[in-house]
């Protein structure tokens, strides 16, 4: 027969279990966490290369831009023009 110490331990042990997660289920729920990181990250990855695409576009329109730019000007400044003259 059990003692009382005995019964005491077997309860608290089967309190513990129903309280307590065991490691299986530690590591189910992390490693879906750790899937549905995943995903989100890959979700944001996307983005910040269609983001990177778009500046990349933006960064090769103002460049033409500039170099456009400087060239109107270049051929607008009175004392260029008089040079230019002044070679052919």
């Amino acid at each position: 027969m059990l003692t009382k110490k005995e019964m005491i331990k077997i309860e608290v042990r089967e309190e513990l279990r129903k309280e307590l997660v065991t490691r299986e289920i530690f590591e189910v729920t992390i490693q879906s966490l750790r899937n549905e990181m995943q995903e989100r990250f890959n979700v944001v990855n996307e983005r910040f290369n269609s983001v990177d695409e778009k500046f990349k576009s933006l960064h090769f329109k103002l460049n033409l831009f500039i170099a456009i730019a400087l060239l109107a000007l270049t051929f607008a400044n009175p004392a260029f023009v008089a040079l230019i003259q002044k070679m052919f």
